[in-house]
């Protein structure tokens, strides 16, 4: 019976934080008055948000949670759980992707926060990613195609968070609940090793030329990796396909792999740098990329096809059961961040923030300059349409038999 007046005083704040009478900052404090730990104060917090708020439920048991506000004094505390945490375990998310080496490093100056997972489980596709989160527990964030994003959502596999740019973010890009949010986009694109390969390629049906034999490489298995779905999707535009059909894009795939054209390898940056795969289709900012990490050794050209491809966003996810929800939901709030948006932008990926950041006046003219040539992209066309994507998925699935490899 000691710790009743304790359990009174909880939840006298408690029902004064749920009906906005003392914001969280005060909350906070309060609770820390009583004694209480942190992941105490965290879970009480927590519930409160949850009953509290207008984001669906979800949200982890960590400061800010699904409806957080971006306030200074909640920012405050989450930086310092996190820092409390003292650790950041990501998958699918490899340091040469969009420019990710420099928003790493751009974490670690600003929190000191360890990034687990970059050696290992950074390369993981889409599909591996939700694997790692459902069968390991080990991941706190991933980054995914925006079906997957969909699929963790209904698998139960990520937790809702709102981050403090939330309304820049347009409705197709976002989870109304919290529980996904795209982060950049990129579009289909031909990265050509000029060295090696000797004919103009222009379009889709320039890669069935005789003279590529085992030279046209994708990134991997497209029933698991965001960018070969993409790829063999992008396809069908121009063999009598499109959004509402990828079946002429799978068609398209197997007559390139029965004439011989279609290579088993990967066109991940070694093997397009080491000639292995001469031709890769692959999202535009890999391309660049590497061209220009390549820097004419050898030498490298981006081109989107001529009849059109199709770009896409990935989202960020926080697992469910991160073992660091606090780290988590700061990453949210790095990532879409001016900086961290701009980073991406530098990477050549289409931050999903570009919009404010030009209307704001925030995107420097010496970094648009190197942009590729708007024209490239008037026959590009940005998919986010959930249902049209599970469509394409699904038909893939059934119809999908080459042998990639991940």
């Amino acid at each position: 019976m000691a710790n009743d007046p304790l359990l009174a005083r909880i939840d006298e704040l408690s029902g004064a934080f749920t009906d906005g009478q003392i914001d969280r900052r005060t909350m906070l404090k309060r609770l820390a008055l009583l004694g209480l730990s942190l992941p105490a104060m965290n879970l009480i917090v927590a519930a409160c948000s949850t009953a509290s708020a207008t984001a669906a439920p979800g949200a982890t048991s960590a400061v800010g949670g699904a409806s957080a506000a971006g306030s200074v004094a909640d920012l405050t505390s989450l930086i310092a759980a996190a820092k409390g945490e003292g650790d950041l375990y990501q998958t699918g998310i490899p340091p040469e992707w969009v420019n990710y080496q420099a928003i790493f490093d751009l974490w670690k100056s600003k929190y000191g926060i360890t990034i687990d997972g970059t050696a290992t489980e950074g390369e993981y596709s889409s599909g591996q990613e939700l694997d790692s989160i459902k069968n390991t527990g080990k991941p706190d964030v991933g980054d995914v195609g925006i079906a997957f994003a969909v699929q963790a959502k209904t698998q139960g596999l990520s937790a809702a968070y709102k981050n403090s740019f939330w309304a820049d973010i347009p409705d197709t890009a976002k989870d109304a609940d919290g529980f996904w949010c795209c982060n950049y986009w990129g579009a289909q694109a031909f990265v050509v090793n000029t060295d090696a390969v000797k004919i103009p390629i222009k379009d889709w049906k320039d890669l069935l030329d005789p003279s590529l034999k085992n030279a046209v490489g994708i990134d991997g298995d497209p029933t698991k990796a965001n960018d070969s779905f993409f790829a063999v999707w992008s396809a069908a535009i121009a063999n009598g396909g499109g959004v509402d059909n990828i079946q002429p894009g799978i068609d398209f795939m197997n007559q390139l792999y029965q004439s011989g054209n279609l290579t088993a390898a990967r066109a991940s940056d070694t093997n397009i740098t080491n000639g292995e795969v001469k031709v890769a289709i692959k999202w535009d900012y890999l391309g660049l990329a590497v061209r220009d990490k390549a820097a004419g050794a050898p030498n490298i050209t981006v081109t989107i096809p001529a009849s059109g491809s199709l770009a896409s966003p990935y989202a960020d996810i926080v697992a469910a059961k991160a073992p660091h929800p606090n780290a988590a939901n700061l990453w949210q709030e790095l990532i879409y961040s001016d900086e961290a948006q701009l980073l991406f932008l530098k990477g050549y990926a289409h931050p999903i923030r570009f919009d404010a950041l030009q209307a704001a006046g925030k995107i420097p003219a010496d970094l648009a300059a190197k942009l590729p040539s708007a024209d490239l992209y008037k026959k590009v066309t940005l998919v986010t349409d959930i249902t049209k994507i599970t469509a394409a998925q699904t038909t893939l699935g059934t119809g999908w038999k080459i042998v990639v490899n991940s």
